[in-house]
């Protein structure tokens, strides 16, 4: 069995929103090429990581930002949020550097953002997720969460989110 690398979360801060930018801006740029195209990529990190954005996401609409450590080195992050009348997590991003894939530090995420659901008394977790995005659906899939449905939602410029909603109930 492989040692898992050591990682550690912390509740991200306003000092964090450019730790964010950048994670995500790397993440993606070396990540979806070849799922979305480079002007969705540049669009999508435009859209959704404005310094206000994320503001706005932590103190009006119940986001929790957690920074993922290795080390003293940001590698990744969550977003995610309790949704109090369904009883449910929405994981809103879950990115961690493509180097560090399949070493156990998703799952570890993943395990996170579960142990605090079951904490807040959620009954399921959910997100959305690239229907191409084949190496992310495996590891929801393995983690125990199932395609729920497809959803393609348009957001702008022409551009869509052509994804899996997908489940985990606790």
């Amino acid at each position: 069995m492989q040692d898992l690398p050591v990682v550690t979360f912390r509740t991200a801060a306003e000092r964090d929103i450019p730790v964010i930018q950048i994670l995500s801006s790397r993440i993606w740029r070396e990540h979806y090429p070849g799922i979305i195209t480079h002007e969705q990529i540049d669009y999508m990190l435009e859209k959704m990581y404005g310094a206000g954005i994320i503001r706005d996401e932590v103190m009006n609409k119940g986001y929790r930002y957690v920074v993922v450590m290795k080390g003293k080195e940001a590698v990744g992050y969550i977003a995610y949020r309790f949704e109090e009348p369904d009883r449910a997590v929405m994981i809103s991003k879950l990115y961690l550097l493509p180097s560090l894939h399949k070493k156990g530090i998703g799952r570890h995420m993943l395990q996170y953002v579960k142990d605090d659901a079951v904490r807040r008394g959620a009954k399921r977790i959910y997100l959305f997720v690239n229907k191409s995005n084949r190496k992310a659906i495996a590891a929801y899939d393995r983690f125990g969460f199932k395609k729920a449905e497809a959803v393609v939602t348009q957001i702008g410029n022409g551009f869509v989110m052509d994804d899996y909603r997908m489940e985990l109930h606790l």
